[in-house]
């Protein structure tokens, strides 16, 4: 029996599943396309199609992109969708690998930007290439990826991830009057390398700061950063980001082991965020694949700005859920799950030492003396070890728990970890430590 299923995560019925793309609002549904492959080890990319209402409960919808044109025959990459005039636009990666001897760097691939048309959100009425590899900036390789377009006073912009001949990695910066005909106006980069490869950016003003989210791509990291093969984060812009504006310091988004290629939407003032609970290259696997599909998404969260720092919180659509609730305290330390898998965890009033056991299988735990909050697991975490974040002071934790993942928000959402999980057995939620809290369980 599979008791690895999600309970209120999104994942696929069989098959293969990453980067979340085309996040919208549009006739009267959040949308939710992604990276969708047959075989739950992966293979050719199609859109796949969720909908719904109220971020909880979802309609699967038709695959509403396959690699059926010369221009994205190997594959349907990722993108951004825009809403204008009771109409969607899709813009997309088409991605063409010839066949011979080629390094699929340099030589042997297209990388096309892709227009593509929506009049009822659920079919595709046409899909043009607005961009080839030979109308991308010079000294670059032929990985140009992932757009990202929005519209800001009157003018529409495009981010574009790329990789330069010198293996440096880079966000190009578009504009349109009109979303067929773009001009590149600038390009962010650093000073130095940092990285080899910028992927899925995504570029949007929260509390009046600008803020270039991206995924550098083999950065050198240690204890307590860049602990993933590919890491995921942002910069903050100091000045126009149209004009002279720069990049400033790099912030990681997401701690976990498992989290990356994420995109934002806004929807009645908020702005959302998803990304895929997964990590490209990454040594650990997945066990789910024996049962036909692999990888989830992450829940969906609310950004603010606040210090320098982008702050992520679980949806509030999410606290719908809550139905029994469980009260950690001086007397009751362990909850038994029982047949229950999907939980929200609030806890507070911590001292300078304490820890949490998550079904027997994954293991919080801070020292302040030691100055970490330290993830790790018990039981076998399919080659999942350790990761850690430099903290000296734990106010609160949010804990999103789902049948395979744990998502952990620390001090209101500064911090985030996520990760997957695979229990052989589900036995209890343990608490040690100065600790109280409320355990709810989601009626899922």
């Amino acid at each position: 029996m599979n008791n690895w299923r999600q309970r209120y995560h999104i994942e696929p019925k069989s098959g293969w599943l990453n980067d979340p793309n085309g996040l919208c609002f549009f006739k009267g549904y959040y949308h939710v396309f992604y990276q969708y492959a047959y075989e739950p080890v992966g293979g050719n990319k199609y859109w796949a199609h969720l909908k719904s209402k109220d971020l909880i409960n979802w309609e699967e919808a038709p695959l509403f992109l396959s690699p059926d044109k010369e221009f994205d025959k190997n594959g349907a990459y990722s993108g951004s969708a825009l809403v204008k005039d009771d109409m969607m636009h899709i813009f997309y990666t088409g991605n063409v690998k010839h066949k011979g001897d080629f390094d699929y760097i340099n030589t042997g691939r297209e990388n096309n930007t892709v227009h593509a048309v929506s009049k009822d959100g659920e079919c595709v009425y046409s899909k043009n290439v607005i961009m080839f590899n030979k109308d991308y900036p010079d000294g670059l390789t032929l990985h140009v990826r992932d757009p990202k377009v929005f519209e800001y006073e009157c003018k529409y912009y495009m981010v574009l991830g790329a990789r330069t001949k010198e293996d440096k990695g880079e966000v190009l910066v578009y504009e349109s009057e009109d979303l067929d005909s773009w001009n590149h106006i600038r390009t962010f980069e650093t000073m130095a390398k940092f990285g080899y490869m910028w992927e899925c950016p995504d570029l949007f003003e929260i509390n009046g700061q600008w803020i270039l989210m991206a995924c550098p791509q083999g950065l050198e990291g240690g204890k307590y950063e860049f602990q993933n093969i590919h890491s995921c984060g942002y910069f903050i812009i100091d000045g126009d980001f149209r004009k002279n504006g720069y990049i400033v310091e790099y912030k990681e988004a997401d701690l976990g082991f498992d989290f990356y290629a994420p995109q934002t939407f806004t929807h009645e003032g908020r702005r959302l965020l998803l990304g895929w609970m997964g990590m490209p290259d990454a040594k650990y696997t997945n066990p789910t694949v024996e049962y036909g599909y692999q990888h989830c998404m992450s829940t969906f969260r609310e950004l603010d700005f606040d210090n320098d720092t982008l702050i992520m919180k679980p949806a509030k659509e999410y606290e719908s859920l809550r139905k029994h609730c469980f009260n950690f305290d001086e007397g009751n330390k362990s909850y038994s799950v029982g047949d229950d898998r999907a939980f929200d965890l609030e806890t507070q009033n911590f001292g300078d030492k304490f820890d949490i056991e998550i079904f027997d299988t994954l293991k919080l735990d801070f020292d302040s003396g030691r100055g970490d909050f330290e993830l790790s697991f018990i039981a076998n975490g399919y080659g999942r070890d350790a990761r850690y974040i430099r903290v000296k002071k734990i106010e609160n934790l949010r804990l999103m728990i789902d049948a395979s993942s744990v998502e952990i928000f620390v001090n209101d959402g500064k911090y985030v970890m996520s990760n997957r999980m695979y229990p052989s057995e589900y036995k209890d939620i343990k608490v040690n430590g100065n600790i109280t809290g409320k355990l709810y369980k989601l009626d899922v």
